[in-house]
């Protein structure tokens, strides 16, 4: 194994890291804050512009769309170009459209703003994973990520408290501020990003060991210059393997690995972003019949987020990944049918089922699912493949955020509600069927991994680093 990566594996948490993890978590927060605060902008779009179910819906899912062509062409180029080299853009792309959504004057100008949108948030997914997995030490990497994510909710949170806030005390004009004030986080996380250093894994399989090397004396500042001459002397003969292509993805070394990050991914957001987006609406159907219960009692639900991923955060590197997942999925469907037959007669018990499928999900796959891609492949298509998973997931958001309403409209609220509770479901089933162990295990590298026999990761089942030396 690289000696260089043998000291980031097991180097001490800095204050890069730190940096690192909080330049990415913000980037997650701006999504949460954005795909929750159009559900409480929309309570005032939908009847100043007359909207139908269908345009409801287009809207609402508007940046999900924009987040699986974002997706696929962040991790791309991340992998071709270097992980620096879209970093600073997606959140630019972010911050231009977030202030053009809020000066709108119409349906179609408000759904293309927001496509973009989504394609500067899509692109941050896989970024920001693969930057806390290649930085970050083996026994940290899943807590320290599930900590990033946990800015998700935390955007949640804020974007549901400042709708109601907007909503009361603003008038009319509440969304516009509601949208525009999504571009303020995005100018401090820019200024986080702006001078981060290039992955050295990145560096290494592009054969430059010098470039690697002094990012290692930024992440291990205890190595002296002359213990680094020496790995970068050592890593110069070493014979780098060649690129893994984007298509190993789909080999039958990495297929179940594919599936395995893909496929709960998928159903965990077809089924969660309808709750995500449309929990206002949602609670209007079921006993909440004024926009100010609506809205208060969907940012009371948002705020319990943290009563999943803390405790997560604490036990993933020890329990795993798998197990949370399945628990996770379980129990979100159990919570859904709690509200079903709650219906509309009891208000309070829909809103403790709520409560506990926004735990669930967060202690469980709205956490796991965004760690487990940037670990299961190597470093040539680690940005690719979370990439690759994010968009498959973001079919399923687009999916839920744009079709749903229409689903419910022609087939009931219980009906759909059931078909969500399903679809939980499959996700710890199929997250049992594919399941791949990378808990506290170094990421593959590719000069190894591409020497091993077939059958060694067969399916995409990754043996640690220290088996191959």
């Amino acid at each position: 194994m690289s000696e260089i990566l043998h000291r980031m594996d097991r180097a001490k948490m800095t204050g890069l890291h730190r940096r690192l993890a909080w330049s990415a978590g913000l980037g997650i927060f701006l999504d949460g804050y954005d795909l929750v605060i159009i559900g409480a902008a929309l309570i005032q779009i939908v009847p100043q512009w007359h909207l139908t179910p269908l345009q409801t819906g287009l809207i609402g899912g508007a940046a999900l769309q924009g987040s699986f062509v974002g997706a696929l062409l962040g991790g791309y180029i991340a992998d071709r170009w270097g992980r620096k080299v879209i970093y600073l853009l997606d959140l630019a792309t972010f911050f231009v459209a977030a202030l053009l959504c809020s000066i709108s004057w119409s349906f179609l100008p408000l759904y293309v703003f927001r496509l973009l949108l989504g394609i500067g948030i899509g692109a941050d997914y896989p970024l920001s994973a693969t930057y806390m997995a290649e930085f970050m030490p083996a026994n940290r990497r899943g807590r320290v990520i599930t900590w990033t994510f946990g800015l998700w909710p935390a955007g949640a949170i804020v974007a549901g408290f400042t709708g109601y806030a907007l909503l009361r005390f603003v008038g009319a004009d509440a969304w516009r501020w509601m949208l525009a004030l999504g571009a303020l986080p995005a100018l401090f996380v820019l200024y986080l990003r702006r001078n981060l250093p290039e992955s050295p894994r990145w560096y290494l399989r592009r054969n430059d060991p010098q470039a690697a090397g002094e990012v290692l004396k930024r992440v291990v500042p205890e190595l002296t210059q002359p213990e680094i001459d020496a790995m970068i002397e050592a890593q110069r003969a070493v014979i780098v393997r060649p690129k893994v292509s984007p298509l190993a993805l789909f080999s039958p070394r990495f297929l179940r690995s594919t599936l395995f990050v893909c496929v709960p991914w998928f159903l965990m957001d077809l089924a969660g972003y309808y709750f995500v987006i449309y929990k206002p609406q949602l609670l209007s159907h079921l006993g909440y019949k004024t926009h100010e219960s609506q809205l208060l009692w969907s940012a009371i639900i948002n705020f319990v987020y943290p009563f999943g991923f803390i405790p997560l955060a604490y036990t993933v590197d020890k329990i795993g990944r798998i197990g949370p997942q399945i628990l996770g999925f379980v129990f979100c469907a159990l919570a859904i049918v709690v509200v079903v037959f709650a219906g509309d007669t009891h208000p309070v018990i829909v809103c403790l089922g709520l409560l506990l499928n926004t735990i669930f999900i967060s202690f469980g796959p709205g956490s796991t699912t965004y760690i487990l891609p940037a670990e299961v492949y190597p470093t040539d298509v680690r940005a690719t493949g979370h990439g690759f998973a994010t968009a498959v997931s973001r079919a399923g958001a687009v999916f839920s955020g744009s079709l749903c309403p229409s689903l419910a409209a022609w087939l009931g609220t219980s009906f759909l509600l059931w078909f969500l509770a399903g679809t939980y479901l499959a996700g710890a089933i199929t997250t049992w069927i594919f399941r791949v162990q990378t808990t506290s295990k170094p990421l593959i590298e590719d000069e190894l991994a591409a020497a091993l026999p077939e059958s060694a990761l067969q399916m995409g089942n990754i043996m640690p680093l220290e088996a191959v030396e």
